[in-house]
């Protein structure tokens, strides 16, 4: 009976360890494209990430349209584009499960644990993967340990937050790095739709622009 009772606590210890704590702050992002074959830097980007667990709010810089909002509700699977254009302002809506059933372009990716090459970044414990998408797109990324990846979507079939990745794009490889993490509260109203922004669906919106067939 001690025995079986000593098997059960280390179980319950082990998955306990392995478990990912809920988390609420800000993460910055860098993100940056190099010439071809080069560490020479082109263009760079900064990305701030808010959330209180349940919701993400992404801002991007853009050059064309300035900082980019992105509002992700993760229990309801929604999301918000906020988009200011010649004065008029609207929030693009995304049922995030319909457009995930629906998604056939997909890019396929595997990827694989290493055993060693682990490290720390901004003060986190990092696991190390290799990611292959073809023979010559490959390369290793780093995700957090204890943090949870619901936050990004990206490499959702990896345990723990991205924070140190690339993602393949027509242009070369983007690399995005945590320069920073603050653990603390988020203000719920950070979360909301601006009253002055129209709600509409992506084919509203592009009717509006006079983009639509």
């Amino acid at each position: 009976m001690k025995n079986k009772l000593f098997l059960f606590s280390f179980i319950l210890i082990s998955f306990t360890s392995l478990a990912q704590n809920p988390f609420s702050g800000e993460l910055n992002y860098k993100g940056t494209m190099n010439y071809p074959d080069t560490n020479l830097v082109y263009k760079s980007w900064d990305v701030k990430v808010f959330t209180n667990d349940t919701i993400v709010r992404v801002e991007t810089q853009t050059d064309a349209l300035g900082t980019q909002v992105y509002i992700r509700n993760i229990a309801v699977g929604k999301a918000y584009l906020l988009i200011d254009m010649d004065g008029q302002k609207f929030a693009i809506q995304t049922d995030l499960n319909k457009k995930k059933a629906a998604d056939t372009t997909k890019i396929v990716y595997s990827h694989k644990k290493k055993l060693f090459g682990g490290k720390k970044i901004n003060g986190i414990k990092c696991k190390k993967y290799h990611i292959v998408y073809s023979e010559k797109i490959q390369f290793d990324c780093y995700f957090a340990k204890n943090i949870s990846n619901k936050y990004l979507e990206v490499y959702e079939n990896i345990p723990g937050l991205a924070v140190d990745y690339y993602i393949p794009n027509e242009d070369g490889l983007i690399h995005y790095q945590l320069t920073k993490i603050d653990e603390k509260k988020v203000e719920r109203n950070l979360f909301g739709i601006p009253s002055d922004y129209k709600r509409v669906s992506f084919e509203e919106f592009m009717k509006s622009m006079g983009l639509s067939e």
